[in-house]
């Protein structure tokens, strides 16, 4: 059925700026031209689709395209929510958005990619998948009672009953199950719906119970969620005709029952919606659906009632912003920092979820050791009074899931001592009529039985607690956990004749009143029944209740594992209801716990799209350094050489930079604001955006001096540095110098030495040579005082430098050795890079002397120090140094060794552009060193760098590495292979509809034949049919002689006197309008030798004699004499031999006969 299909599914992306509706080409062709970079190294695409758990096919940069395929329902289950959720849009914008472009946030907040998939193709993909995987999930369409049955074995069901299917290979039957009897039969294709998400299918299939309901006839309300006043008749809640009864918390389509309060009796009770009907209803507020759920011991918001306007499915939605308050946190480190590898990890759903806070033990009641003894007075026993109390929630945690009450109030005591106590505590409260501690007592027997497993007496002890005659809603906690349990244990007992007593009952306290506290793992199952039940009413809203409250339990359980599936769908709904529906109607944003979770299950990519797709604006400053924390966490896991102190890191953490600084304005937090300016302005620094790196070290100068002239000396100090890197050194100089006077007599040594190094810097920029000597001796001395070993050595390394700015390179040399010998004594201290630099320089003083050997010997120690350190960026450096030193010296093997080690470094670094530039450095040396094995080693290295300018969609450098791929494989005489990529570099040129540049890759292909010793005549069509007539287009009369030159020399060499003749006129008349006499003479000398060659001598004698009328009169070169000793030869040669020889043949011709 499903095999002719296509098993794979296209994956389209489009950039485009929010403020317009059309795509954007310069976004869209930037992204093609990232994704042929990243394309080329296809590890990191097939991981970035392995963690949006689908299978890279191919990659099409071109058609802005990816193909994918799935094995297994799922697969195509969690990509389908990732889709929804815009994870899929956001991942790809994180994966292909150059670093530039996470620097510049104006651009940031304009850019949008949007994803699109064929969803019809991706609905057949996944029911072929679900027929493939055998037997499927799916709901009745209509009833088929016995009596419809032809056959015995059909099966009969009922509409929208679940049935798992399975193919029997039949066209019209499939065999079915029914969930809710086990029964088999054969069932109808087509009274079979398959349930339409992936989700459902994994749900039923982990979780395999009844469904326990069916789908209503009729609806009682209008709206399935609502606040009404209702008249009722008699119920639970003893209503008379006429009587008004308000709802109390939410009222569901997906239940029977509601919890409702007598307008005039003020009682609470349960009423069935059969009887009653609306008088009115009022629409739940925006946030009414998920109310603010006192889950654990926060009392914090919930993040349920926060809004969010919905993400649109498949897009990279906008960035937030933030603007609650929240109290200061250090930038230093989070008082609550992530957990470390292995550790688990908690939620609650209160404040997005975050960690569980440790139980505060309430003090125990300390029991006189003899108080159980049965002799004592029963009306003095302290638990039966405590039990007895009419509010007893306020008191002790009587109903928590961890049995807190029990283990606190009689602690030390066995369960069995217990389970003793509390049995005569019930008899006592059962015969004294103390009817609360007699239901408490029950109570509290269940649970404990229900702790051993014995859920047969704990049924028992849950109906009597029932039973006892009490007002239940005055302890509605109580309430909810007892008919909550018992429930429960109907359904593992699977007591279907008493489960529909407590059903509905248990349904509604559950889902209906706000802040659920749970009291057993057990109510799971009547959870697991609630979401069959939701599926087969098709009820998203019930669903999403559902959703919430078992993701709750399970987070509370810490089974992280499990919760995320149900975290998932939860957005999801939140999502696509708020766009079906126009509003938010589950005003609900988990990307935070979400990106939580999928940092425990390594899932860096999802980490970084669910945190950055994060809306909720009530993040406190806490809250926002544990995102950079976990931000940093997985970049490192993407990206190992993102490490701290080998590499830096990625630019989106300016990002999440910036939020913490708008959360830290929005609290006046004055010392955190400086701290993270500062950090912004070392990102910036370390990224070359230095005007951006300016401002914010500008602001965090103003933020410190709110707070004291201490906070603001290093933003100052950094502003001083960055002022003198972007060429302002005056102005550097005017805030360095304040701070030097301020230090005056104060104990900050090396304080005084920084601004000391900084204003010598400024002086050098200046040429005030002398004054810059000052501060860098007084730095210098600064240190000796201080014993500053590093600094000393800085202090030595910038004065060399400065000698060497001044030509004294005796000096430099002096200064810069006392400042190795330091450095090579601080050799654990991170100082790599600046010992690398001082080796540089030290061997630019040897240069100057003409000292070779020593050169090298410092520029080899630097690399290996560079090695050592690990430091990439000093690698390069050094490498490409001793390169170049050793291609003057004509060592090209050494120039090599280090030109390959640069693309090691360029990889390391995911370069392409650096990569491009020294791959072809190293073809030109292999090219020069000409042999047949370093030919063939550069054509290697040239086909590297193409690819590369292929992938970067750099035409023009693509269409000139066509061409010298071209002329090695002419060189290596493969002329075939040199024709095909020669042609390619051609129709490349063509491609950028630049007449200059083609005409110029047309005569550079015809040169390569042309200047060659084989084959010259194939230079001709790239001449005649390229080069030529794109001259004339454009009218380039340089170009267009130079062409004409050309192909009349060929055509002379090649014996085509006749053709080379044509092109020779055409060059004379061409000549003439150049302006340069030299082109006419050359013009006219080769037309000259063309018309001797054609023995046409009278025309030859014409053309030589106008040649030499253009040549100058006076000689200027002793070449000029050579060519006027050549050209008369040949006048002379004419006129006595050619010419006289001629008139006597023709004297002859006319003598009588």
């Amino acid at each position: 059925m499903f095999s002719v299909f296509s098993l794979e599914i296209v994956l389209l992306f489009t950039g485009r700026r929010r403020a317009s509706v059309d795509p954007d080409r310069a976004l869209q062709e930037a992204l093609r031209t990232r994704l042929r970079v990243v394309e080329s190294n296809s590890q990191d695409v097939i991981q970035l689709f392995k963690d949006l758990s689908a299978r890279l096919v191919s990659v099409h940069a071109e058609k802005d395209s990816f193909v994918l395929t799935f094995k297994t329902v799922e697969e195509i289950w969690k990509f389908s929510t990732y889709l929804s959720l815009g994870y899929v849009a956001r991942c790809l914008e994180n994966f292909l958005c150059d670093q530039s472009v996470w620097l510049d946030p104006e651009l940031l907040s304009d850019l949008e990619i949007n994803v699109t998939v064929d969803e019809e193709h991706l609905a057949t993909l996944y029911l072929g998948l679900l027929l493939q995987e055998g037997s499927f999930f799916a709901k009745a369409l209509f009833t088929r009672s016995e009596q419809d049955e032809d056959d015995e074995e059909q099966l009969s069901f009922k509409k929208n009953d679940l049935l798992m299917v399975k193919d029997t290979g039949q066209d019209n039957m499939w065999e079915g199950t029914m969930l809710s009897t086990g029964n088999h039969g054969l069932v109808p294709v087509n009274a079979m719906q398959p349930l339409p998400y992936p989700f459902y299918q994994w749900f039923l299939r982990k979780y395999p119970s009844h469904a326990g309901c069916s789908l209503t006839d009729k609806e009682p309300f209008e709206h399935s969620i609502g606040k009404a006043i209702l008249p009722g008749g008699p119920d639970e809640l003893q209503l008379s005709q006429g009587d008004t009864v308000e709802i109390q918390g939410l009222l569901l389509r997906g239940l029977d029952i509601f919890i409702g309060r007598h307008a005039s009796t003020g009682h609470t009770g349960f009423v069935h919606k059969a009887h009653v009907k609306p008088l009115n209803t009022l629409p739940l507020t925006v946030s009414g659906f998920f109310k603010d759920h006192k889950i654990l011991t926060s009392t914090r918001q919930s993040v349920m009632s926060e809004r969010s306007g919905g993400t649109p499915p498949y897009q990279s939605s906008p960035r937030p912003s933030f603007s609650q308050s929240s109290p200061r946190v250090s930038v230093y480190h989070s008082h609550n920092p992530l957990p470390r590898e292995g550790e688990r990890l908690s939620f609650t759903l209160d404040d997005t979820f975050r960690e569980l806070d440790e139980f505060q033990e309430d003090p125990p009641l300390f029991l006189e050791e003899n108080s159980w003894d049965g002799e004592e007075s029963e009306l003095s026993d302290p638990t039966l009074t405590l039990l007895n109390q009419e509010h007893f929630q306020e008191f002790l945690p009587l109903y928590d899931l961890q049995y807190s009450f029990l283990w606190v109030t009689f602690s030390g005591k066995t369960e069995d001592e217990l389970s003793g106590h509390l049995e005569s505590v019930r008899e006592c409260a059962k015969r004294l009529g103390m009817h609360w501690a007699h239901r408490r007592a029950c109570f509290l027997l269940g649970r404990l039985c229900a702790r051993k497993v014995k859920f047969s007496q704990a049924r028992v002890y849950y109906e009597e607690a029932l039973s006892v005659c009490v007002d239940s809603f005055s302890d509605t906690p109580l309430l909810i956990a007892l008919v909550t349990n018992l429930t429960a244990v109907y359904l593992k007992q699977r007591m279907t004749d008493k489960l529909p007593q407590t059903l509905e009952k248990a349904s509604a306290l559950l889902l209906c009143l706000p802040c659920h506290s749970f009291t057993s793992t057990d109510e799971v199952e009547l959870l697991k029944l609630l979401m069959r039940r939701s599926v087969v009413m098709v009820d998203k809203h019930l669903e999403a209740r559902v959703c919430y409250l078992i993701s709750s339990l399970f987070l509370l359980l810490r089974k992280t594992d499990d919760a995320l599936p149900f975290v998932e769908r939860l957005q999801f709904l939140s999502v696509t209801l708020s766009v079906t529906e126009g509003r938010p109607i589950a005003p609900l944003d988990l990307n935070w716990l979400l990106s939580w979770l999928y940092h425990r299950k390594y899932m860096p990519y999802l980490v970084l799209a669910s945190l950055s797709l994060d809306s909720r604006q009530d993040h406190s400053l806490h809250n926002t350094f544990q995102r950079i924390e976990l931000f940093i966490r997985n970049s490192v896991r993407l990206n190992p050489c993102w490490k701290e102190g080998t590499s830096l890191l990625p630019a989106q953490i300016v990002v999440y930079l910036q939020q913490a600084l708008a959360v830290a304005e929005q609290v006046d937090d004055k010392k955190t604001q400086r701290d993270l300016c500062l950090g912004l302005a070392s990102i910036y620094q370390q990224y070359g955006a230095l005007d951006k790196a300016v401002c914010c070290a500008q602001q965090a100068v103003e933020t410190g001096g709110h707070i004291n002239e201490e906070e603001g000396f290093e933003a100052s100090v950094l502003l001083g540095w960055l002022l003198v890197l972007t060429g302002q050194a005056e102005k550097a100089q005017s805030v360095l110098e304040p701070l030097l006077t301020s230090l005056q007599g104060t104990d900050c040594p090396t304080q005084r030495g920084v601004i000391h190094n900084l204003l010598a810097l400024c002086l050098r920029h200046q040429s005030r040579i002398p004054e810059a000597g000052w501060h860098f001796h007084s730095a210098l001395v600064i240190s000796r005082e201080s014993g500053n070993q590093r600094n000393q050595a800085l202090a030595l390394a910038n004065m060399g430098c400065l000698a060497l700015v001044v030509g004294a390179s005796w000096v430099a040399e002096r200064f810069l050795v006392r400042s190795l010998c330091l450095f090579l004594e601080l050799w654990e201290s991170p100082t790599d890079e600046e010992h690398v630099q001082t080796y540089l320089w030290l061997g630019r003083s040897y240069k100057d002397r003409g000292r070779s050997q020593d050169i090298r010997a410092c520029y080899e120690m630097g690399f290996l120090i560079a090695l050592h350190a690990r430091n990439l960026h000093s690698q390069m450096v050094v490498a490409k140094v001793l390169s170049r030193l050793y291609a003057d010296m004509l060592l090209y093997g050494q120039s090599i060794v280090y030109y390959e080690h640069c693309v090691l470094v360029s990889r390391e670094l995911k370069d392409k552009r650096l990569e491009g530039e020294y791959l072809e450095i190293l073809s030109s040396l292999y090219l020069s060193l000409n042999t047949e094995k370093s030919s063939r080693k550069s054509l290697d290295y040239t086909k590297q760098s193409l690819r590369i300018s292929i992938d970067l969609g750099k035409r023009e450098e693509e269409s000139e590495t066509w061409l010298q791929v071209g002329r090695i494989y002419y060189l290596i005489q493969e002329d075939e292979l040199a024709d095909m990529y020669l042609q390619a570099a051609v129709k490349t040129a063509l491609r950028m509809n630049d007449p200059y540049f083609a005409m110029s890759i047309y005569e550079e292909a015809g040169d390569v034949y042309f200047k060659g010793h084989r084959n010259r005549m194939a230079s001709l069509p790239f001449y005649r049919d390229g080069s030529l007539p794109f001259a004339r287009s454009i009218k380039d009369v340089h170009s267009e002689f130079r062409l004409l030159s050309k192909l009349t020399e060929l055509l002379m060499n090649q014996g085509e006197q006749e053709e080379a003749l044509q092109y020779a006129t055409l060059a004379v008349q061409i000549a003439s309008k150049t302006g340069v006499r030299e082109n006419e003479r050359t013009a006219y000398h080769r037309l000259a030798t063309i018309y001797y060659s054609l023995q046409q001598y009278e025309m030859a004698e014409n053309y030589y004699l106008k040649c030499l009328s253009l040549c100058p009169p006076v000689l200027q070169h002793p070449t000029e004499a050579r060519y006027y000793t050549k050209v008369y030869s040949r006048l002379g040669n004419l006129t006595l031999h050619k010419l006289k020889v001629q008139e006597v043949l023709k004297s002859k011709s006319n003598l009588p006969v």
